[in-house]
Order: structure tokens, then sequence, then C-alpha cells
């Protein structure tokens, strides 16, 4: 091992920048995405655990009722590490910021690959072998994790808490302080478990740790602690129909839960994303089977030295390394297994959508680290770094190119959905009518009057009095014209489609939107022409506006149709031809 390092360590030597270049270049652009891209604005799920639970804590009387709500689980999982950040912030403060949230958990991520780094150290190899954990680990994949402030405080920090607590399990050889790290492990597990259900996984992840390497008083006091956060978890829990519900669709659908699990894991390799059908599904479907197949013949290897009485001849270092990566194996394909159980039947896109992608990602890097560490010679880390440079760079491009007009138009829709929620009493994600819609304007309304939350400013901020004057569209904002503007209107069901004709701005303009308009409101849904493909990437001119207007969020009644296009200099609104009836 001494003479590769030495000669890999020598063939960088020349270029000696060269390696913390790389290394930083991902992780650099990670964060400014992350930067640019958040917002502080709520979505679906973000204002009942945010906003309404902290209205909740303020208003309960007593501290039984305040640790209550603490504990009380939001859908299916008790958020308790969210619910602790959020009452930080808040008295920290004195509000709810949602771009904080989504910052504070990009820290779990970069606390992960610190983690990440620490494990690759020990291998005593030079830097240059560690830069594609850099690019498997931080692109943009999972991006509906890292800018949604419900998911960013649940999977990142659930996947950190539980990395974390298995690699204090992993150190455990030495008998003065084995039993303090095993309690240290319990405590971080329980509080993941209790930042999300995915952490009961964890659990089952440290006790084979634990018993691989003969620690039974250890896995006693791991046991207990199980114990004790299942009792605490399920208490006065009510999900039970859901997991039952989940649990027939699988026995119905086997074959395709099978399937489904090799999706997941392989979701990195959800590189046709917008392939019709079961066409999407095959890279990465294919990719999680190699991976599977990879890992176990890892775990083999790791586990024959115990079945052959050779367990204690490895050195400490590559032991501890083994346990480490068995238990974040078991803790990630125990997860694959059940979303492919209980998620399956809301559809199969579920395998890859972006808010669940962090965990092939997760096992991509940890899966090269263990390939890394069990190669002793040159010619074969040689061989791993090349390959590994291949597949993250080549995933790490193609998710930037695609993901990152989307999440640019994404920054639009909430900046323009907080004014419809601002100026109407819906927007930021429910359905006109239903109680979910109700409790979400009761919970905003309130929230603003007691100053816990404050509406950011965006491109539609200067033409407010104008859009939602108390009598409707001023009409010092509408152009004056003798003919209205052709804006053809397809669909129905979910969502109307509308356009201008191509060229009907030749003289280019900035951030847009399509308005529609009845007697009593007026709601805004931006333009995606900005972001298309070759828009985005090419920085062309933006000379026409096209929007889907989503039917859901409409009062019943008759709506004109036009357009907004704020960098106009005056008179930014006009109307189409044709109405639309809800």
């Amino acid at each position: 091992m001494t003479a590769s390092f030495s000669t890999q360590r020598s063939s960088t030597t020349r270029f000696p920048w060269l390696a913390p270049l790389l290394l930083a270049l991902p992780v650099v652009c990670f964060v400014l995405f992350v930067l640019v891209y958040a917002v502080n604005v709520p979505w679906l799920d973000d204002i009942d655990a945010f906003l309404g639970f902290t209205l909740a804590y303020l208003d309960a009387p007593t501290l039984a009722g305040k640790m209550h709500n603490i504990l009380v689980p939001n859908n299916e999982h008790r958020i308790v590490s969210a619910k602790l950040i959020t009452l930080a912030m808040y008295y920290l403060t004195g509000e709810v910021n949602f771009r904080w949230l989504i910052l504070i958990a990009l820290l779990f991520s970069l606390a992960t690959f610190g983690l990440f780094f620490r494990v690759f150290r020990s291998m005593r190899q030079p830097v240059l072998a560690f830069v594609p954990v850099a690019f498997l680990f931080f692109q943009p994949e999972y991006h509906l994790t890292t800018l949604w402030s419900v998911t960013g405080l649940q999977h990142p920090v659930v996947i950190c808490l539980t990395l974390f607590a298995l690699y204090l399990l992993s150190r455990t050889g030495q008998p003065d302080r084995a039993y303090s790290r095993v309690a240290g492990a319990a405590a971080l597990q329980m509080l993941a478990t209790l930042s999300m259900s995915n952490g009961l996984m964890g659990w089952l992840g440290g006790g084979i740790m634990l018993a691989l390497n003969r620690q039974w008083r250890g896995l006693g006091i791991w046991t207990a602690g199980c114990g004790l956060t299942l009792w605490v978890y399920f208490h006065d829990f009510q999900s039970g129909t859901r997991t039952g519900e989940g649990l027939g669709y699988f026995l119905e659908h086997p074959v395709a839960t099978m399937s489904a699990f090799f999706t997941f894991t392989g979701g990195m390799f959800d590189l046709t994303p917008t392939a019709s059908g079961y066409v999407r599904y095959i890279l990465p479907t294919l990719g999680g089977a190699v991976l599977t197949v990879l890992v176990a013949a890892l775990v083999y290897r790791a586990v024959q030295p115990l079945l052959t009485s050779r367990w204690q001849q490895a050195n400490t270092g590559l032991r501890q390394r083994r346990l480490f990566f068995i238990g974040s194996y078991a803790f990630l394909f125990a997860n694959a297994g059940i979303i492919a159980v209980l998620r399956l039947r809301y559809g199969y896109d579920v395998m890859v959508v972006t808010n669940y992608m962090i965990y092939p990602a997760t096992l991509a890097a940890l899966m090269y680290l263990n390939l890394l560490s069990e190669f002793s010679n040159y010619v074969a880390r040689q061989r791993l770094l090349r390959v590994g440079l291949v597949v993250g760079v080549g995933v790490w491009v193609f998710a930037y190119s695609f993901y990152w007009p989307r999440m640019a138009y994404r920054k639009q829709l909430l900046l323009t959905n907080a004014m419809n929620q601002k100026h109407t009493g819906i927007g930021l994600g429910p359905s006109w009518g239903t109680p979910f819609a109700d409790m979400a304007r009761q919970v905003m309304q309130e929230s603003v009057r007691r100053g816990v939350y404050h509406y950011p400013t965006s491109y539609l901020s200067a033409l407010e009095p104008l859009i939602w004057s108390p009598t409707g569209v001023s009409s010092q904002a509408v152009a004056t014209s003798d003919s209205c503007l052709t804006m053809p209107i397809t669909g129905g069901g979910y969502s109307y489609l509308t356009a201008t004709k191509p060229n009907a701005f030749p003289d280019g303009i900035g951030p847009a939107a399509v308005l529609v308009s009845s007697a009593k409101q007026t709601f805004l849904f931006p333009s995606e022409t900005p972001y298309s493909l070759g828009n985005f990437w090419l920085n062309q001119r933006v000379t026409a506006i096209d929007a889907e207007i989503i039917i859901p969020i409409l009062q019943p009644g008759r709506y004109r149709v036009g357009v907004l296009t704020p960098s106009t200099p005056t008179r930014p609104i006009r109307f189409g031809c044709e109405p639309i009836t809800i």
C-alpha cells in the first residue's frame, strides 16, 4: 500500500493544485446553486410543518402542550429536528425564514460529505482519489430535497445523523470507550429516527455491525435504545391505514415491487427523465441491479474473514471501514425496500422522484469509497479512479444541464405563487375549496399578522398595487389597443396551456407571466419560455410568453386571460381574445 501511495502521489506532484481544484468544483457549484435558488417561500407541507407548528407551539399554554407539538407527527413522520431548528430560528431572529431553513439543511449534506472525507483519510490515499465522491454526491438530481424545506430537513438530516451513528459504532473496538460510543451512537440514532421514520432502518444497520464485531453488551445497549425509540415513535401514531394499503399493494404486485427496488437503488442513472412510459426506468433499473450485485460482493468480501476466523487479522482501519460500509448498506437498502413496498402504489415514477435521489447518490459515494478501501494495488485504484471520474462527472454534467433550467423556473414559480397566496389566499400548493386550502390560508394570514413570516420581494413587487387593487386589475396597468392579444388556449381537466405568438414581443422581455382575472380574483402563472433548454443555455432573447394555467387553484367563474410583462415601462398588462370558464 505504501508503494502504491507513493507512486500515485508522485504522479500529481507536477500539478499540486489540480486535486484541490477538482474537489472544490462540485462542492462550490452545489453551494452556489442552493444560494441562488433557495427562496423564502413555503410550499405544500411547509405551511403546516413549520408555520402551523410555530403558531401552535407559541399558543400552547403548558410545557406538555409545547412538547406535544414538537413530537406530534407531520403526515407520516415525526420531524423533531426540523421543528427544533425552526424554534431556534424563531427565537433568534423573530421569524421563520424558509431560505435559511434550506441553507441549514445544506449543512447536514456538507457534514455527511465531511464524514466521507474522514473515512477516506483513514485509507492514506492522495486527495485526487476522493474527487469522484464529490461529483457523485454534490449534483442536483435531488434538487427538490435540497431546495424544499420540509424534505431538506428530513432526508439529509436522517442520512447525516444515521451515518455518524454508524461511524461511531464502527469504532467501538477499544474496550475503555466502547460502551460510551454505543450510547452516543444510540442517542444520535434516536434523534435520526425522530427526525424521519427512515431512521428506523439505521437501527438494523447498527445491530448488524455490533453482532459482526461480537460486541454483545453493546448490542444490548443498542437494542434497548431501539426499543425505547420504537415506543416513543409509535406512541399515539396514526399511520396504520396507509401502511396496510402499501403492504396490500405489495402482495398484489410482488414482481413490480422487486423491480421498483432496483429502480430506486439505481435512481442516479435516471438519465432519460423525459422518456415516455417504462423506457425511462430501463437505465435506473439496470443500474440498480448492477449496484446491488457489487454491494453484495463487497459485503461478502468483508464478512468472509469472519466466517473463516480471520476477522481479527485485518488491520484495525480496514476492519472499522468494513463495519461502517456494511451498516450503511443495510440502512440504505432497507430504506429502498420500504419505499418500494409502501410507495409503489402512488405510481412507478415515485421511484425516481427527485425527493429520493439523495439516497442513490449516497450509496454511489459509499460504494466508491468501499472499493477504494478494498483495492490494495496501484493499477486497480487508478482504474477505479478513472471509472469514478467518468461516472461522477457524467452524472454531474447531465444533472446540471437538465435540471438547472427547471430550478430557475421553480424559483420563479414559487415567487409568483407567493404573490397569489398573499393576495388571493391560495397558490402555495393546495386546491381551491379543500380543507388543506382553508388551513393554509388561515396559517399564512396569521403568520404574517403576527410577524412570524414575511413574504419576499420579487419581480412582481412593484406592480402589486396595480394587479391586486381593491377594484381588481387597475385600468392604469392595462395596455390600450384596438385588438386583443392572440393567445390560443388548449387543454382542460387539470390545466390549460396558452401562449402568445413566437414574436409577440420583438424587443424582448424579462420575467413575465400569464394573468387570469375575474371580477373577484386575479391569478398569475409564470412564463416558461425563458426556461426551455435552448433559451436558457443559449441566453436567447425572449420574445414570447407561454404558461400552464393550473385549474384546481381557481375559484369557479369566468376569467379574462392576458399577459403581464413587468419589464414594460408603462401599462404592462395586455389581455387576450379568449376567456376561460371554471
